[in-house]
C-alpha cells in the first residue's frame, strides 16, 4: 500500500520560529529568541509527540515577549497577536473562569490549526474551513460557535485597530441541517411533566438533597448561588430568599495562561441583575424549616456552629464550603440510583422546570425573568421556556372549542 510522504518542515517568518516533525516521528518547535551580545542567534526548542503540543509550547514562550513590549501585527503570527490580545483585554473582560475556557479554545482548536498564519493571510475560506473541519469532525454546533465568537472578537479589534481591512469571520456560518433538525424537535429541558410527582418523591428520602434541589426546582436558584446561600439570606419568617453570592471556581494562571491550581469560593453572581430576591412557595418554605431544625439538633450534637447568621445552609457537617463537583456526584448518584438515569436531569433542569412551571400558569415572562435574575427578558421566553408536546393538543383543543358548530336553539 502506498504512503503519502509527510511535509516534515513548516517554516514561518524570522524572529517567529518554525514547526517540524523529526525521523523518529516526534515534532519539534524551534524559537528564534533574537541575538547574544556577540552577534549570535539565540533559540530555544521544544519537544512533542504532536504538532499541537509543540505549538502550544512554542507560543507561551513567544507570549513571554509580549511582557516586554508588543506583539508586531506585520510580522508575528495569529497565535502571537492572539495570545497578547487575550492577556491583555480579554482577561480584564471576563472571570478567571471563562478566561481559562477562552484560553483552552485558543489553544486547542486555534493555535494549531491558523496559529502560523499572519493577519492578512487569513481569509474568510480559512476560517470557514477551520469551523467546517470541526463540525464534520464531531463537534456540536455550540463548540464551534464558541470558536467562531472568540476569533471573531480578536478580529473586530484588529480591524478597530487597522491591522486588517475586513473581519474575515463576518462572512463564516456554523450552521448544520443536524442543527435544524434539533431546532425543529428541541429537547424539553425541564423534568418531564409525567415524572415531576417521582422525582419530588425520591428526593424527599435524602433529607440534604431534598431542600437543595427543592430550592433550586422551587426557587430558580443556579446551583451555584444555592451552594453559597448563608442563613441571614434566607427569611423564613417572610417567606423570601436574598441572592447577592454565588459559588464559582477560580482558576489561579501562570504569565503564559496556564493553570496552575483551582481553588472554589464564594463570589459575586454570574451578573448585576442576578441580584435578586425571591418568594417562597410554601414547599419550598417548608423543606426549608425542616432542614434548618435538622441542622439545629446536629450542630447541638457535634458542638459545630451550623444555623448561625453567617453559616452556609447547603454546607458540609463541618460548616465547610461544598464543590459543585461533589454535590454534582451525589445528584447523580441519586438519580441513577433511582432509575431516573434516562431522563439526563441536571442541576440545570432543576432551574428550567421552575421556569416551565410559571409559564405553565401563564406568568408574565417579565416577572419570571426577574424571579430567575436574567439580564433579558429574551433569555428567559427563548431558552427558559421548555414546551412539552401535550401543549400542542391544549393548544388545538382551545380551537375547536372556539370554532365547534353550536346546535341551535
Amino acid at each position: 500500500m502506498a504512503t503519502v510522504k509527510k511535509k516534515k518542515n513548516s517554516r514561518r517568518g524570522n524572529n517567529e520560529g518554525s514547526v517540524f516533525q523529526r525521523a523518529d516521528g516526534r515534532w519539534c518547535a524551534v524559537v528564534n529568541l533574537g541575538y547574544d551580545r556577540d552577534g549570535r542567534r539565540v533559540r530555544k526548542n521544544f519537544y512533542g509527540k504532536t504538532r499541537a503540543e509543540v505549538t502550544v509550547k512554542m507560543t507561551a514562550e513567544l507570549g513571554e515577549r509580549l511582557k516586554g513590549g508588543h506583539a508586531s501585527p506585520v510580522n508575528d503570527p495569529l497565535h502571537v497577536l492572539l495570545h497578547e490580545w487575550l492577556m491583555t483585554f480579554k482577561r480584564a473582560d471576563v472571570s478567571p473562569r471563562t478566561f481559562e475556557r477562552n484560553l483552552g479554545t485558543a489553544k486547542l482548536h486555534i493555535y494549531p490549526h491558523i496559529g502560523a498564519l499572519r493577519l492578512h493571510e487569513i481569509t474568510p475560506n480559512i476560517v470557514q474551513s477551520l469551523f467546517n473541519r470541526m463540525l464534520f469532525g464531531g463537534y456540536a454546533p455550540a463548540s464551534v460557535r464558541k470558536v467562531k465568537f472568540l476569533l471573531h472578537q480578536f478580529f473586530a479589534y484588529a480591524k478597530a485597530n487597522r491591522f486588517v481591512a475586513e473581519n474575515p469571520v463576518d462572512e463564516c456560518i456554523v450552521k448544520t441541517k443536524k442543527e435544524h433538525r434539533e431546532q425543529k424537535e428541541e429537547k424539553y429541558k425541564a423534568v418531564p411533566i409525567e415524572i415531576r410527582g417521582v422525582f419530588l418523591a425520591v428526593i424527599s428520602e435524602d433529607p440534604f438533597l431534598k431542600p437543595l434541589y427543592m430550592i433550586q426546582m422551587f426557587g430558580g436558584l443556579r446551583i451555584g448561588e444555592a451552594l453559597a446561600l448563608q442563613w441571614k439570606d434566607v427569611d423564613l419568617a417572610h417567606g423570601v430568599i436574598n441572592i447577592d453570592n454565588a459559588v464559582t471556581i477560580i482558576p489561579t494562571l501562570d504569565r503564559q495562561g496556564n493553570t496552575i491550581s483551582k481553588k472554589t469560593v464564594i463570589s459575586d453572581t454570574k451578573t448585576v441583575a442576578s441580584i435578586r430576591e425571591v418568594p417562597m412557595p410554601e414547599i419550598l418554605k417548608n423543606a426549608l424549616l425542616e432542614w434548618k431544625e435538622r441542622r439545629q439538633k446536629q450542630q447541638r450534637l457535634c458542638g459545630i456552629s451550623l444555623t448561625a447568621p453567617d453559616d452556609l445552609v447547603f454546607g458540609t457537617n463541618q460548616g465547610r464550603l461544598r464543590t459543585y463537583y461533589g454535590t454534582k456526584t451525589m445528584f447523580e448518584r441519586l438519580m441513577r440510583r433511582a432509575g431516573l438515569a434516562e431522563y439526563k436531569i441536571h442541576f440545570h433542569s432543576l432551574r428550567h422546570t421552575y421556569s416551565s412551571m410559571l409559564f405553565e400558569e401563564k406568568e408574565n415572562p417579565k416577572v419570571i425573568q426577574m424571579l430567575l435574575g436574567h439580564k433579558d427578558v429574551t433569555t428567559t421566553i427563548k431558552t427558559y421556556n421548555s414546551v412539552d408536546r401535550s401543549y400542542f393538543k391544549q393548544a388545538t383543543d382551545k380551537l375547536d372549542e372556539k370554532f365547534r358548530p353550536r346546535e341551535d336553539k
